[in-house]
């Protein structure tokens, strides 16, 4: 693993979107996420989950979560490992919900995932740093 990434981003874009590779028991999606340091946890959709082998369904933990709409109760899971612009952490706590397909990304790049790390963000030069 790399100590330092750099990644340059758009700062004019609403978002900065990373390609994130999420991995399951046996096999491993990539997806594209937004990074969110205001969502608690890293946050996939149901489909996905499925994809990867959990059942989200079967979760013993839930938790509330306060969308830009409503607050809803999703369940927690932890994926084998969550890996972008080459840092990868394994054991990441999850929450399972659809984003709206008005979002055009597959998921958010929460807290839990960017908690490791070191994190810098230059809008005026447009790089993301991962420390």
């Amino acid at each position: 693993m790399n100590n330092m990434v750099e990644h340059r981003f758009d700062p004019e874009s609403p978002g900065i979107v990373l390609f994130v590779t999420v991995y399951g028991a046996d096999n491993k999606r990539r997806v594209k996420m937004v990074l969110d340091t205001g969502s608690t946890f890293v946050l996939i959709s149901w489909k996905i989950a499925n994809e990867l082998g959990y059942k989200p369904a079967a979760s013993k933990e839930w938790t509330h979560i306060t969308t830009a709409t409503s607050v809803i109760y999703a369940p927690v899971i932890v994926l084998k490992a969550v890996a972008t612009l080459g840092m990868v952490v394994n054991d990441v706590r999850v929450i399972c919900h659809n984003l709206p397909d008005t979002s055009r990304v597959d998921g958010l790049l929460g807290l839990s995932y960017l908690r490791n790390f070191k994190i810098e963000i230059d809008f005026k030069k447009g790089i993301l740093t991962l420390i």
